[in-house]
């Protein structure tokens, strides 16, 4: 019948009205009803394999699914073989795109077919893609499937955030992408367990509890995502910064208590160091009257603030108050100056021994294991050295290379990475809780040539045996590292 139908189309209308009267003969004695479809047995599966056939010469590239990530470009074809057939292109939601420019749009060929033209490709380009035509009255279709991939990225994520102490804060980290990516969250290199008491997962980040300064530091958002084209991971680092009042540092060293020792005809530095953020500014008094900086040598840097007292007389030993503020509170520290000892001299001050780069000095240090230290007790030395070439140009220890030390039982000071061959200007100085013993008297000491490895030059005097018994030193490190001090620069 399906043959019949085709032969039809191109015969005389009479001829037509004759067979349609025909056909109903056949089949039985119905009336023709034009507005009922008649059920032919055989002709429907006729007719379905004529379609496919057809449908079949439709050339789609690509066939099936393709899968982009959004921004990419895309060129679709599709061609049928006789080149006077019009094809048409429809959209994910029927409608024909007939644009000829423009971000999606189509073109014509030279050899009849009809390309889809993705400039950049957005989500709403999802779905299926239809090329149509219709061909000796009968339409044929095929499409392909676009999946439209979207990478991960993180919007509305500075990489530098800040919360105010004992209030609910939320890190900012908002992640997009399709397929949804998942996320996860760690602090400072360990990982969060999100949710629990302290810590909450929201859609565009990361909700932390009554925070403390204890919480600043560095998150990580990391996002993993999976799709048809495979999979992704990208993370962001973003810096916490907890606004919070004032605390001031523990002590540490040798410190008693809020008590600050010094000697008449000597100076002395008042610290005050506290943490806040925003930075604190720091304010002195002794007497209930502030200290400025046009009467007095004051020293600011972040955190800290030291006040130097020139102690010209008994009468500036007293108490003395630091005040720390900022936006979100206030602390104070009162300091009490005493009168202290001036710490005497060293009373050793010889060369161990030298090498190309080290000096090794013995000043006598002894400390007490079985005595608590008292502000009179030697606690350190303070070293000073300057090129002997370079202190003849200017007459000053302005220059000098300057290092502190604490003090230990029994031990040298090693002054390390000197100049080959070079003379240098040194002296020391002791430390006590009330300041610095004079100087002792400068002596110049001579650092040895470099030497090429594994070269001995036979000659026999102090520097030699100096320089070997520091490479004794160095083999048997084991014994002597508890003992040894190290100067760097």
């Amino acid at each position: 019948m399906a043959n019949l139908r085709i032969i039809m189309t191109r015969v005389h209308f009479g001829l037509k009205f004759i067979i349609l009267i025909i056909v109903p003969s056949i089949y039985g004695h119905h009336p023709v009803d034009s507005g009922k479809a008649i059920k032919v047995s055989g002709s429907s599966t006729a007719t379905n394999t004529s379609t496919d056939q057809l449908t079949a010469t439709l050339t789609l590239i690509p066939y099936d699914v393709v899968a982009h990530f959004v921004n990419q470009s895309r060129i679709a074809s599709c061609s049928f073989p006789d080149p006077d057939v019009k094809l048409k292109w429809r959209n994910p939601k029927n409608v024909i795109v007939s644009d000829t420019k423009g971000r999606v749009h189509i073109e014509e060929q030279l050899s009849g077919s009809l390309s889809l033209v993705f400039e950049f490709i957005v989500r709403a380009d999802q779905g299926n893609w239809t090329c149509e035509t219709n061909s000796i009255g009968v339409v044929l279709k095929k499409s392909f499937k676009m999946i439209v991939n979207e990478p991960i990225s993180f919007r509305d994520t500075n990489p530098v955030q800040t919360a105010v102490e004992d209030m609910d804060a939320t890190i900012r980290c908002e992640v997009r992408g399709h397929p949804e990516p998942s996320v996860s969250w760690d602090f400072n290199g360990k990982p969060l367990f999100p949710p629990n008491a302290k810590y909450t997962m929201l859609a565009d980040g990361l909700l932390i509890k009554r925070v403390s300064k204890d919480d600043s530091g560095e998150y990580t958002c990391k996002a993993f995502q999976v799709s048809s084209s495979g999979s992704s991971f990208e993370e962001k680092s973003i810096l916490l910064n907890i606004k919070h009042k004032p605390y001031f540092h523990k002590h540490r060293g040798y410190l008693w208590g809020n008590v600050t020792y010094g000697y008449v005809g000597g100076a002395v530095n008042l610290t005050c160091d506290a943490i806040a953020e925003p930075p604190a500014t720091f304010t002195w008094s002794a007497n209930n009257k502030k200290f400025s900086h046009k009467n007095h040598l004051i020293y600011s840097g972040q955190h800290v603030s030291m006040l130097q007292i020139v102690v010209k007389n008994s009468t500036v030993f007293g108490k003395y108050r630091c005040e720390a503020k900022n936006e979100l509170g206030t602390i104070s520290r009162e300091i009490q100056l005493q009168e202290g000892t001036k710490p005497e001299r060293p009373s050793r001050f010889e060369l161990r021994g030298v090498n190309s780069d080290t000096l090794d000095i013995d000043v006598g240090a002894t400390k007490s294991h079985d005595v608590d230290p008292d502000p009179s007790t030697i606690i350190g030395y303070r070293f000073e050295l300057i090129p002997t070439e370079e202190y003849a140009k200017h007459r000053s220890w302005e220059r000098a290379h300057r290092r502190d030390f604490d003090v230990e039982d029994g031990v040298t000071y090693l002054l390390v990475h000197l100049t080959p061959d070079t003379r240098y200007l040194i002296r020391v100085a002791a430390r006590n809780a009330a300041g610095l013993s004079d100087w002792t008297v400068v002596k110049e000491f001579i650092t040895h040539p470099l030497q090429p490895y594994g070269f001995h030059s036979g000659a026999a005097g102090p520097g030699t045996s100096a320089f070997l018994f520091l490479r004794l030193l160095t083999a048997l490190g084991s014994l002597f590292l508890p003992t040894m001090v190290e100067l760097k620069f």
